[in-house]
């Protein structure tokens, strides 16, 4: 990646907000030395992990609180056998292990890809060494001698041995016999060995061993024979310890070194895993989504400058495939410059495996290189003006970029003779259409204004100016030139009127009557936008009166269901009373309590005609349970023709699922199917499909569904069940209430529509509906 450009949209100032985000050291390393990328499977599958990691986040479910020290000593690389490794370093290890593991522990639990869930599993399993390294030493690296024997006894000893040593010491310092013969009243140490501090005049009163004498000759540093015995076995004990603490660490190092491949392992995942978190985390607090990366093709909206925080104006662009040339124009501070950068800096972040700060349904290519002009950058050292500086960098752009690369150039051909820079910026123009490369430009020179309109596969773009107001807007309108506005702007920096009126004067009656052809059609423009706008809420409106008669007719339908169930457990009532009826008649005849005479031939009769109903009763109620009775599961094949009991929709069988289950395919869907949940049937093509169920056992769409107050694990599920009965029962709009709040629930809705084949768009409500609370979801019809 072209490193003048990379420096020069300030891409290092978002890679510090990244590093400052990381949990580890690691983390930070990793990002530090990670190029852009350039291939688009690459970038594709960090945008997975990050999203992946991101959702997680918005879960609910909270980081674990993670200790990863800065890595003090050398690195597992720089291991060898052998190597005594010093006692932080062996905490640092410990502290970094035992985090490693619980951020394991934190993914697999979570609900994130399996790519997500593979790089943590690339963490090893080394809690023995952790355990290990903190029964010797405490996380501040001091050795836990009171849990360790054999130092504890040596430690105790050290300290009997000192107290001998102070008690002889006193026993000299405070004899009122040699009170004269010290220079102190307390002891001394050289060379790690208690001494008396002794006036040079009583040099032999006391045996022992003179150390050394002060500076000024005035005392001698004397160790009396006694002391001088405790001093030898306190300086024996406490080289004992230091060799047993030798021992100690050199064991655990030899125990952490034999695991130097595993460490290096844990340590490169965390690093990567720390690497996504942090994109993640800048994602969520940017309310950044991932951008959809297509060959040849730009569509951002609502794209922010991640620098301005909230003073960045949205704008929104797009150049389809066959485009391949963007020229901006506008007046002076109107915000061309930072349009030029949004879009580069969104580019490399996009290619850093970064969500980017723009709107559900951005797109971007995946550019080979970017390469960018932006303003003043002429050099004293180089003897470079602006206009040659300008010269400069187009001319090794120019050079080393393809037809996959972006160019943004700012002020095409300014700083020389209008009609030179003119020509030279249309040849540059040429140069890059001709290479097919994706380049957007600003300029102040009307003549490239028509270069948008004369040559294909280049668009005028325009920054909108408030003429009442005199001020920019920073919006871009797409499709328009945009004038310079100059002397507007002169006029509101105080420039005498005088000035104003003689340059109006210069001005050609022709130069001013192709400004307001320019601002004619700027503002036929915007009057299009809202009559667009105002279309689109109308179609909308009455749309929403269709679903909702549609919603009513389905309705009706579920109730003439349920009438005729009714009907039907009538039938079954009437049928059991008739047979109860018989049973009690048969019963009295042979009882004897009816007369046969009497019975005779009426009571032959009436049972033949009660026979009768019932048998009729049965047949019908037979009719009736045919066409809602399912198939058995032995009848079902691949390729049968069925319909859906519970919406009436007709289907083809695919194959055998799980558990009993059959995967059935209808014109818009493919779902998984019990025996009881179809019957067999095809389609009357001329008469069209007829509903039959006996209830809608699936479950039925609601016109507006109400998320808020749910978590979002909740939410997504009811959310998801919502369109799938959309899908199946042919409600093809209805509306969403997820509320505003930080955005997480309303975001996850929009990124699974955003993938959802079945979605054919979906918008926020207007704002006397519910505004951002609310989105509109508008599904494909079948064909």
């Amino acid at each position: 990646m072209d490193q003048h450009t990379v420096k020069l949209l300030e891409f290092q100032v978002i890679l510090e907000e990244l590093k400052d985000k990381c949990f580890s050291p690691e983390g930070r390393y990793i990002l530090q030395k990670q190029e852009i990328l350039t291939e688009a499977p690459e970038v594709s599958r960090l945008l997975s992990l990050s999203v992946s990691f991101r959702r997680l986040l918005e879960s609910g479910r909270n980081m674990p609180v993670l200790d990863f020290p800065q890595w003090e000593g050398r690195k597992p690389e720089q291991w060898k056998e052998g190597l005594l490794l010093e006692a932080v370093e062996l905490t640092t290890i410990g502290r970094t292990l035992i985090g490693a593991r619980k951020l394991k522990r934190y993914l697999i639990q979570g609900v994130v890809t399996e790519e997500l869930q593979r790089i943590a599993g690339g963490i090893v399993d080394l809690d023995f060494l952790p355990r290990a390294i903190f029964r010797l030493l405490d996380k501040e690296a001091n050795i836990r001698e009171k849990k360790i024997p054999e130092l504890k006894n040596i430690r105790e000893r050290i300290r009997t041995l000192q107290r001998e040593v102070s008690r002889l010491a006193g026993s000299y310092l405070n004899n009122s016999d040699f009170k004269s013969y010290w220079q102190a009243d307390v002891p001394t140490q050289k060379e790690g060995r208690i001494v008396l501090p002794m006036k040079v005049n009583f040099k032999g009163r006391i045996k022992g061993v003179v150390h050394e004498m002060s500076a000024s000759g005035a005392t001698l540093y004397l160790e009396p024979l006694d002391i001088m015995e405790r001093n030898n076995e306190l300086v024996q004990k406490e080289n004992e310890y230091k060799r047993e603490v030798v021992r100690l660490l050199k064991n655990l190092s030899a125990r952490v070194i034999e695991y130097t491949a595993e460490i290096g392992q844990t340590l490169a995942s965390v690093g990567l895993l720390d690497s996504i978190y942090a994109r993640a985390r800048y994602a969520i607090q940017h309310r950044c989504t991932m951008a959809e990366n297509r060959e040849r093709e730009v569509d951002l909206r609502l794209a922010r400058h991640p620098l301005l925080g909230t003073k960045a104006v949205p704008i929104s662009l797009r150049l389809a495939p066959g485009e391949r040339i963007l020229i901006i124009t506008g007046p002076n501070t109107g915000g061309k410059t930072v349009t030029l950068k949004t879009i580069g800096l969104l580019a490399l972040m996009n290619q850093f495996g970064m969500e980017i700060p723009a709107g559900e349904g951005s797109i971007t290519a995946v550019f080979d290189n970017i390469f960018a002009d932006i303003g003043d950058e002429q050099s004293i050292e180089q003897s470079l003006s602006t206009f040659s500086a300008h010269l400069v960098n187009i001319s090794r752009i120019t050079k080393n970029s393809s037809g996959n690369s972006l160019v943004l150039l700012d002020e095409l051909g300014a700083g020389t003779d209008p009609e030179e820079g003119v020509a030279i910026a249309m040849a540059v123009l040429d140069h890059f259409l001709k290479k097919q490369t994706l380049m957007i430009t600003t300029t102040h020179h009307g003549i490239l204004k028509n270069y948008g309109y004369i040559r294909s596969g280049v668009q005028n773009a325009a920054m909108e100016f408030d003429a009442r107001e005199l001020t920019p807007t920073f919006h871009l309108l797409m499709g328009v030139p945009g004038e310079s506005r100059a002397l507007e702007i002169a006029k509101q920096h105080g420039l005498p009127p005088e000035v104003i009126a003689d340059s109006e004067k210069y001005l050609r009656d022709k130069r001013k009557g192709f400004s307001s052809l320019i601002e004619n059609l700027t503002s036929r423009q915007r009057e299009l936008i809202e009559a667009e706008r105002e279309y689109e809420v109308r179609e909308k409106e009455l749309e929403k009166k269709d679903r909702e008669s549609e919603i009513r007719e389905m309705e009706l339908r579920r109730l003439d269901h349920e009438l005729r169930h009714q009907e039907i457990r009538k039938l079954k009532q009437f049928i059991a009373a008739g047979r109860k009826e018989l049973e009690v008649l048969l019963k009295s005849l042979k009882t004897g309590t009816v007369n046969s005479v009497t019975a005779g031939e009426e009571g032959r009769n009436y049972l033949d005609s009660l026979k009768e109903r019932v048998e009729a009763e049965e047949k019908k109620l037979s009719r009736e349970e045919l066409s809602l009775r399912p198939e058995s599961d032995h009848d079902i094949r691949p390729g049968m023709e069925i319909v859906i009991l519970s919406t009436g929709k007709h289907g083809r069988v695919i194959r055998k699922g799980k558990n009993s289950s059959w995967i059935v395919e209808t014109e818009t869907l493919r779902l998984s199917l019990l025996p009881h949940e179809m019957r067999p049937g095809k389609r009357d093509y001329d008469k069209g499909e007829t509903l039959i169920s006996s209830e809608i056992s699936a479950g039925s769409p609601v016109f507006e569904l109400h998320l808020r107050g749910l978590r979002l694990e909740e939410a997504m599920k009811k959310f998801e069940r919502q369109l799938d009965y959309a899908v199946m029962q042919g409600l093809y709009e209805f509306q969403v209430v997820h509320g505003k709040g930080e955005g997480i629930l309303q975001r996850a809705i929009h990124e699974y529509l955003a993938k959802n084949s079945f979605v054919e768009d979906y918008f926020f409500s207007s704002p006397s509906q519910g505004g951002f609370g609310k989105t509109i979801v508008r599904l494909k019809r079948a064909q």
